[in-house]
């Protein structure tokens, strides 16, 4: 695990990891989780039946010239690495009676029930083998599918998951939240598009947050790649 950078006088952290749940950065003591509408984690489709589904053919797809023969196979994959629900629900992450029991049924169907809204975030005490890694409990946030293009509403969105997600964070005390590329991975945002919406909105949260609050935004992704495009963004947004 290393450090890629810090800005706002160390309040954001770019930090590239083999896995964000497994092996966050240090300090972390909440997760920011991306995941559907259900809050099924991978239980279930993350894809409503009849769409919305992601644009590109593969999610995470690269030319074959820029991956490795080993890999080749890994780069056609539905789930590219920056995705972390299918680890926070295999370890148990979050239980789902607290699931049932605090994010009631809010739209959707019978055979695919919203239980929190594309854009909303909601927090859940973490347990399994996660309860003790991040205390102050895991943020679920469902961020938008890409639409093909930066439209305004998409921005808004994924900017809107985010805000939502780092406020409920602090507002549950923790000091600094550990979170992917929000949208990079099932809902298939391309790394550059996503990246620029995370620096825009972190750099905004600090702002607004001002001097008294001390809580940090560590984000962990697990590629290079990406991890370039988001210092890049976050060179371009830092207020420092």
């Amino acid at each position: 695990m290393i450090q890629v950078s810090r800005f706002a006088a160390g309040r954001i952290q770019l930090w590239i990891t083999p896995c964000a749940v497994t092996m966050p950065p240090p300090g972390g003591d909440s997760l920011a989780v991306p995941t559907n509408e259900r809050l099924c984690g991978t239980q279930f489709s993350h894809f409503p039946v009849g769409g919305p589904t992601p644009v590109q053919e593969y999610i995470g797809r690269h030319p074959k010239e820029r991956v490795p023969e080993q890999l080749q196979e890994a780069s056609w994959m539905l789930y590219q690495c920056e995705s972390i629900d299918g680890v926070v629900t295999e370890l148990g992450g979050i239980d789902r009676s607290d699931i049932d029991e605090r994010a009631p049924v809010v739209g959707g169907d019978e055979q695919y029930p919203v239980r929190c809204r594309v854009g909303d975030s909601l927090l859940f005490s973490s347990s399994g083998g996660l309860e003790k890694v991040f205390e102050k409990g895991l943020v679920l946030t469902v961020p938008p599918f890409w639409p093909g293009t930066s439209s305004a509403e998409w921005r808004r969105l994924l900017r809107s998951s985010y805000l939502n997600t780092f406020s409920v964070a602090k507002s549950a005390g923790s000091l600094a939240i550990t979170t992917p590329l929000l949208g990079s991975g099932a809902r298939g945002t391309p790394t550059e598009q996503a990246a620029e919406i995370a620096a825009e909105a972190s750099v905004a949260f600090v702002k607004s947050a001002g001097e008294q609050s001390e809580m940090s935004i560590l984000f962990a992704v697990q590629d290079d790649d990406v991890g370039e495009a988001l210092d890049k963004a976050l060179h371009r947004h830092d207020m420092t």
